[in-house]
């Protein structure tokens, strides 16, 4: 099932400068601002590929802003180009304190913001203290030392999966159960010495609930020629609406009308691809088309969805221009250690959504995974082939498969 075109809101819902308009609202304003900029230019990489899209540009943002903590020199200005934060800028996490402070405020009867950070160390390696302090006070990300892969001796498969169950479980308690498994098998693998975790939880009652006796199989156009029939909900009543010449817009807003899902329907007359009008979102245009809403008596159909993504966000962030954090030679992460090398190993993301008549549920969580990676080996203590080549031509002189070393196999 497929309808994408209707998951554009997550990205345009997650923009927190619009809610927040409390006393912190110029200090944490920097901040939001910054995140809706990452998060459309994030957003670009990802609807690269064909098929629904879910993803939460702020738990990415807060993952990365905490690795930033302790990152210094070149792969700091790298990473505050790509995050948006401006180089000037010293107080930017307590600034994203702020932030925190003002969206874990926000839970009222019928929606609920629950955001959480965490720091698995594994124990007897030298992190400095300041950093780990800095994301205590912060970002009130809980200290976690374990042991996650036997460092320094043998790595040892029963004590990483150990870790990665603990973490798992860590996670999926933040998110009501909702991202699972967010540690693939293969992690913590032997380089793994320290991994930053977000997880954001959302859950919002409708201010205008669709009954579920009118919903009903309708067909939803996937192209031109083709359609397939899906569940559709339907409703009416007072809503924002707006758009421009070539988007409609819809405003639904949850319980207490703190959160809304934005909803941008191109005109299917015009014959647009969802791949143009993608190219030109940004937060200004967003905001442009939310001061244009007006309330109105509309009937609204939507379909009734659920979706997830699972994302590895290393390529992107590398084309994005944050290069040296992932390299293992030049990664300077000296704020958080000052053992060589120490580089981002691994970013990874889930996400998911699921529109019913009552509301949303959304979940997402990413985790930045840092590695100090060891001198390779290259032991050949197996059979094995060779061949030898001329390099000039690159034709293949010899050709061969070597069993047993000892002579004539003896």
């Amino acid at each position: 099932m497929k309808f994408r075109h209707l998951i554009l809101w997550l990205v345009a819902a997650a923009l927190p400068a619009q809610f927040v308009r409390s006393e912190p609202a110029q200090v944490v304003g920097q901040i939001a601002n910054a995140n809706n900029a990452f998060a459309f230019d994030l957003y670009k990489y990802l609807a690269k590929e064909p098929g629904n899209l879910v993803v939460s540009p702020f738990s990415i943002d807060t993952a990365l802003t905490m690795a930033y903590a302790g990152a210094r020199g070149q792969t700091a200005s790298q990473m505050a180009k790509v995050l948006h934060i401006p180089s000037e800028n010293t107080n930017v996490h307590s600034r994203f304190a702020a932030l925190l402070k003002e969206l874990n405020e926000t839970n009222v009867t019928g929606c609920q913001l629950e955001i959480a950070n965490s720091l698995w160390a594994q124990r007897g390696y030298q992190f400095l203290k300041p950093f780990q302090e800095l994301l205590r006070s912060d970002y009130s990300a809980s200290l976690n030392e374990i042991d996650l892969t036997g460092w320094p001796k043998e790595f040892n498969p029963a004590i990483a999966a150990a870790a990665r169950k603990r973490i798992n479980d860590w996670v999926a308690e933040r998110t009501r159960n909702k991202i699972t498994e967010m540690l693939p098998l293969r992690l913590p693998d032997p380089d793994t010495l320290l991994i930053l975790v977000n997880g954001v939880s959302f859950k919002g009652t409708w201010v205008t609930q669709f009954d579920k006796a009118k919903t009903a199989d309708s067909p939803f156009r996937l192209t031109p020629g083709e359609t397939v029939s899906v569940p559709t909900m339907h409703t009416s009543g007072q809503f924002r609406v707006g758009g421009n010449e070539t988007l409609q817009v819809l405003e639904l807003p949850y319980v207490s009308n703190r959160f809304s899902m934005i909803i941008l329907l191109p005109y299917e007359y015009l014959k647009l691809k969802l791949e143009d009008i993608e190219k030109t979102l940004s937060p200004t245009l967003i905001e442009q088309l939310r001061q244009k809403c007006e309330k109105q008596e509309i009937n609204v159909s939507l379909p009734r969805f659920k979706s997830g993504s699972d994302f590895d966000l290393k390529k992107p962030l590398r084309d994005m221009g944050m290069e040296l954090a992932f390299d293992m030679g030049d990664a300077d992460f000296s704020g958080i250690t000052l053992e060589k090398p120490f580089f981002i190993g691994d970013a990874l993301h889930k996400a998911c959504v699921d529109v019913d008549e009552a509301g949303t549920e959304a979940a997402a969580a990413t985790v930045v995974v840092f590695k100090k990676s060891l001198p390779a080996s290259f032991i050949a203590d197996h059979p094995f082939l060779f061949l030898i080549r001329d390099n000039k031509t690159g034709i293949i002189l010899f050709l061969g498969r070597v069993a047993n070393p000892l002579p004539n196999g003896q």
